[in-house]
């Protein structure tokens, strides 16, 4: 079916994700962001990730609050046993401490109740004003919204939101208005060229923060991601056969529980 039009600056890709199906394995090849510290760049890896797209996104938060809801206290008592250490405050003289089972018990109520919101709708992102879904218009007449895509809008136009892209704030690694940003579950990835400076140095984090990292690390969210898909990028798509045919080929490894519940999250 032909497409007459749609709200993303790049037709091709528009074209391409409309195309896939839900559970379609997607691969890309591309190159992360990175984080600029000290005027340095770190992180900036090419990877070929496999992901899971067209899941229902509830469905992956309510899985995770089940299994939050789940931990028993040896569950926490074990995470404790693991050793990790944060700041106690944000101040220049913090001291680093060990997390103890209070500090997961709060940060797993933290979660909990996060969650609870956004299954409620009531815990809107604070970025939700620069996206809507990636829709295109078939010649049928049919417009389809295409889950797991969304496109990026200049806001410079909304007199209660200071637009942030690309054009507006100057910021050449800012996001640009009309570019697909496509979301799905990681199930694979390979690093295909290390980045020249190394990974993004450690965050001085708290410890509510690394008691939530630790926690979100165990659960379904945890495998979440968003890639910018920029028109003029450098990056390739593939979906379903071909994308597993260019994930063998690059021996790109697959976690079989990841698998599954991308699989679970799914929704008809």
């Amino acid at each position: 079916m032909a497409i007459d039009a749609t709200n993303a600056s790049s037709f091709a890709t528009a074209a391409a994700l409309a195309d896939s199906r839900n559970g379609t394995f997607t691969g890309l090849i591309t190159t992360k962001r990175g984080k600029v510290v000290g005027g340095t760049l770190y992180g900036d890896d090419t990877v070929h990730a496999v992901i899971i797209t067209g899941f229902s996104y509830m469905s992956l938060v309510e899985r995770s609050l089940a299994k939050l809801q789940a931990l028993s206290a040896a569950d926490l008592a074990a995470l404790v046993a693991d050793g990790r250490e944060g700041y106690d405050s944000r101040k220049k003289t913090a001291n680093l401490v060990a997390l103890t089972q209070a500090d997961y018990v709060a940060a797993r109520d933290a979660l909990v109740d996060s969650f609870q919101k956004t299954l409620a709708g009531t815990n809107s992102a604070t970025t939700d004003h620069v996206y809507e879904a990636l829709q295109v218009l078939h010649d049928d007449g049919n417009l389809q919204t295409v889950r797991g895509a969304r496109v990026y809008r200049c806001v410079a136009n909304d007199p209660a939101h200071e637009c942030k892209c690309r054009d507006c704030s100057g910021d050449n690694r800012a996001p640009k208005n009309g570019q697909v940003n496509l979301s799905g579950l990681l199930i694979g990835s390979k690093v295909i060229t290390a980045a020249a400076n190394g990974p993004k140095p450690a965050a001085k984090s708290v410890v509510a923060t690394i008691a939530k990292n630790a926690l979100r690390n165990r659960l379904p969210i945890s495998r979440y991601v968003s890639y910018r898909l920029e028109q003029g990028g450098s990056w390739i798509l593939n979906a379903g056969g071909s994308a597993a045919a260019a994930a063998t080929n690059g021996a790109v490894s697959f976690n079989a529980d990841r698998v599954q519940e991308a699989l679970d999250a799914l929704v008809a």
